[in-house]
């Protein structure tokens, strides 16, 4: 094994403020969707959960990734509920993630396109030389926020989350770190036509 460390990439979305699927909305060479995915396959992660909902063909995956070695570094994870919210998706991910007894999970957005590598690397050297922390997430601008890590104690407490809440409300009640970082295009998500507009205008390039 690398590292022990399984992520679940949230890519169930309903992309209702975009009002329509911005995964596969075209980015650069590939689609916003497509984009962090690959960084995370291009990381030291054990492996990667991509979760969706039913309905998703997966056709802003890029290709490449359904060929080795890519292909053996993710698998695909259909959430049935997804359409409840993000809780159901991030519990969809934590059983799958659990069933290979990982070191630790991490959470990974699929609308976060600019995500690093090194931000990625960042957050699991931390992690994995923090002792006895149940969390370990990074932080812009004083809000803790993915890529995150749970250590696999927790995820029973993550699994009695609710709606549409991802993982942060629950933070409050753990014992965790973060690791502070200052780009702030690491962590630009795109929501909106306005969001996705500003990129391909080139604010973000």
């Amino acid at each position: 094994m690398k590292n022990g460390i399984i992520a679940i990439y949230l890519a169930a979305g309903k992309s209702s403020r975009m009002g329509e699927n911005k995964l596969s909305l075209p980015l650069s060479t590939c689609t916003i969707g497509n984009s962090a995915l690959r960084t995370a396959l291009s990381s030291s992660l054990e492996h990667v959960l991509v979760v969706s909902k039913k309905e998703d063909s997966l056709e802003w995956v890029d290709p490449s990734l359904f060929c080795s070695p890519f292909s053996s570094q993710w698998s695909h994870v259909v959430c049935e509920d997804a359409e409840k919210g993000q809780a159901h998706s991030l519990k969809r991910g934590f059983l799958s993630a659990m069933s290979v007894n990982p070191k630790g999970i991490m959470v990974l957005l699929a609308d976060q396109p600019y995500l690093s590598k090194a931000t990625i690397e960042k957050v699991i050297m931390t992690y994995i030389s923090a002792d006895q922390q149940e969390f370990v997430a990074a932080c812009f601008e004083g809000i803790p926020r993915p890529p995150v890590i749970f250590a696999p104690g927790v995820i029973p407490k993550l699994m009695k989350l609710q709606g549409d809440v991802g993982a942060r409300k629950i933070f409050k009640e753990l014992e965790g770190m973060v690791v502070e970082f200052s780009n702030a295009r690491d962590f630009y998500d795109i929501d909106t036509k306005e969001d996705y507009e500003r990129v391909i205008g080139g604010e973000w390039k």
